[in-house]
């Protein structure tokens, strides 16, 4: 374990967690999508897609193939941080998991769990220090 890792690790949980959010927005849009197009009065006999329907379909399909890679990605590191975080105590290791397995910023760690950011700095520092990486 080396501290390039956890960086490692955490940027995929935030790629994985943007790709997650991306598709929700992309879902969210395609409710306004509508199905029939009509010239004038009359709509159209073949339902072939409509492009804003096609562009849906195309960013759906390469959202999910991001979001697939992502998942790979994150899983794969979040399985050695969370290796090495097993020998921590479990308050230095909540600290580590939050902040480099779900990617949280520092004002969210303290937050959940209910410290100071000074204490989550210290708390950083000695569980680097048990992991050997400072």
């Amino acid at each position: 374990m080396t501290l390039e890792t956890l960086k490692q690790c955490r940027s995929a949980s935030l790629a994985h967690a943007n790709a997650k959010r991306r598709i929700a927005e992309l879902l969210e849009e395609a409710t306004s999508i509508s199905g029939i197009r009509y010239d004038g009065d009359m709509p159209h006999t073949r339902w072939e897609p409509l492009s804003r329907q096609q562009r849906y379909v195309e960013a759906l399909e390469q959202l999910s193939a991001e979001y697939e890679e992502t998942t790979v990605a994150w899983a794969e590191k979040a399985a050695e941080v969370e290796r090495a975080v097993r020998f921590l105590p479990p308050k230095l290791g909540e600290l580590v998991r939050l902040r480099y397995i779900d990617g949280l910023k520092w004002e969210q760690i303290n937050e959940r769990l209910y410290i100071s950011p000074t204490t989550s700095k210290r708390l950083h520092h000695a569980a680097l220090k048990k992991m050997g990486l400072e």
